[in-house]
């Protein structure tokens, strides 16, 4: 059996946007596998770090300071 992958979910409003994802802790990192800002769908094809820097990373992504990928 496969370990699971520790995950969180994280909410939050940043600029007027609000935001809801998925974050996990992975080998390679932190990365989220599900996350939306304003009801929509964002892929976010990256992973970071530290948590810090992913939520950071969420946070622009729903300010519209910078793009999802």
């Amino acid at each position: 059996m496969q370990p699971s992958i520790p995950e969180e979910n994280v909410f939050g409003e940043h600029d007027g946007s609000t935001f809801s994802a998925t974050l996990c802790h992975g080998p390679s990192g932190w990365y989220f596998s599900r996350c939306m800002v304003d009801e929509h769908n964002i892929r976010l094809d990256e992973t970071w770090p530290t948590r810090d820097e992913a939520m950071e990373a969420v946070r622009l992504v729903a300010a519209g300071g910078r793009k999802a990928g």
